[in-house]
């Protein structure tokens, strides 16, 4: 698993392309220097059959035609030493002297040079390629002087291999070496994800190990870390001042209550309908202080001390005893499908009153006659799936992260539908203090809630 994120991760993209860049880079020098050296060891070749066949000339010249084959003799002679090949012929190009047994049929290029393929059974090599030089001498003769084309071949070869292996291993080093570099950093970034996911699901109080890292690295952790220490600070005081209000109002809130409700037992007529108004507004605003303080407290993490296993299955089932009477009320079917028992780590309470929301409120929106089915399942890699769709009027698409947000409200049920809009809040915080995820989409018609919890 790590080798494969450590393969698609973008610190493996950047050194491969890095290396590939400094390879092509490499490469084209090494090039260069190929052919400069293959260029100039031509050169060197050329040059030394010219000054051959001009000493052949100066031999002539000066001691005829017995100073030449003299000359010619001692240089084969030579055995390893002696680069050259040499021939003298006559004007009819039959051979005088020289180590070459005939005069070639050979192909003139530019300046004089002459290449062929010699078949020589008196010579080791056997068949050569030559490049020559030829002159006539004053006396009708011919003479030539011609070396092995295939050293040049040979030269530039061995030169081409040497840097073809060297791109090869310098791209098999630099792979290698990304890999083991991606997979150092994968780790890092590894623990740095799973620090960085336990606190952005509630727990401030922690903070990212610094480690054995340095440089940029652990300078970015401190950097984060100081940043949490300023974010956890806020959040305390928000968590405050936000308690001291709900404690502070919710007190003279069941105090007015309490008395509404002496009020309603002594009152009669038309004042009663008035206070049990009043009562019915003072437990909607109760209620409201409520789900506040138990968001703002998942929010903070303070109930994950409490979690153990939960069997999902029965709270299902004990959801539905509790909202079937109101189901049949309005003839609304529901249907359980359950694949599989499952349980997960978590808080029954807040478990039970997520998966009640999300109940209540399919039977809130689902008209008369319609239906509400609910599927529990465990996919492969072991997370439950929990669906709960309804035959309502659903949610538009571009509302449908607002719904999460406290108090918000679609226009179209804020008469029709009482409430405070704080109950897909309170069921998000609740599947985010449980380390899940929930996802609103269409059941055409109605709405599809699905939960994920691991």
């Amino acid at each position: 698993m790590i080798l494969i994120k450590a393969l698609t991760s973008y610190t493996f993209r950047y050194i491969s392309l890095f290396v590939a860049g400094l390879s092509g880079a490499v490469f084209l020098v090494l090039m260069s220097l190929y052919f400069i050296f293959s260029y100039n060891h031509f050169v060197d070749v050329n040059e030394s059959i010219t000054e051959e066949v001009d000493t052949m000339l100066v031999v002539y010249s000066g001691q005829g035609m017995q100073g030449l084959n003299q000359y010619i003799d001692d240089q084969t002679q030579r055995g390893f030493f002696n680069k050259f090949f040499y021939l003298v012929a006559d004007r009819d190009y039959k051979k005088l002297s020289g180590n070459m047994e005939r005069w070639p049929k050979y192909r003139e290029f530019a300046q004089d040079w002459i290449k062929f393929e010699f078949d020589m059974q008196e010579l080791a090599d056997g068949d050569v390629d030559l490049i020559a030089r030829a002159r006539t001498l004053p006396n009708g003769s011919h003479i030539m002087a011609a070396r092995h084309f295939e050293e040049v071949y040979e030269s530039g070869s061995l030169v081409l291999k040497i840097l073809i292996r060297s791109m090869l291993a310098t791209l098999f080093f630099g792979f290698f070496g990304s890999i083991i570099t991606s997979i150092v950093a994968e780790r890092r970034l590894e623990s740095l994800n799973v620090g960085i996911k336990t606190i952005t699901t509630g727990d401030l109080s922690r903070r990212l190990s610094v480690g054995d890292s340095s440089g940029d690295m652990r300078l970015l952790i401190n950097h984060i870390n100081r940043l949490l220490n300023q974010i956890e600070s806020l959040m305390e005081g928000v968590q405050l001042v936000s308690d001291a209000i709900a404690h502070d109002l919710r007190t003279p809130l069941t105090r007015m209550r309490n008395r509404l409700t002496l009020l309603h037992e002594r009152a009669s007529g038309e004042q009663r309908g008035d206070i049990e108004i009043l009562i019915e507004e003072s437990d909607s605003l109760l209620d409201t202080f409520g789900a506040l303080l138990r968001i703002a407290q998942l929010e903070a993490g303070n109930r994950r001390s409490q979690f153990a296993p939960v069997k999902l299955n029965e709270l299902v089932y004990d959801v539905v005893e509790l909202y079937e009477p109101l189901a049949q009320e309005k003839n609304i079917s529901v249907n359980i499908s359950i694949e599989e028992p499952a349980s997960v780590m978590g808080d029954r309470d807040l478990l039970f009153q997520m998966l009640a929301n999300l109940f209540d409120n399919a039977v809130k929106y689902t008209p008369e006659g319609g239906a509400i089915n609910l599927t529990l399942r465990v996919a492969k890699n072991r997370m439950r799936h929990l669906l709960i769709s309804d035959t309502g009027p659903g949610i538009p698409l571009a509302d449908r992260e607002n719904v999460f947000q406290r108090f918000f409200r679609l226009e179209s049920s804020r008469s029709e539908y009482p409430g405070n809009g704080l109950g897909l809040s309170l069921v998000q915080a609740v599947i985010k203090a449980h380390y899940g995820s929930i996802r609103l989409s269409d059941n055409n018609p109605g709405l599809a809630a699905e939960v994920h919890l691991p």
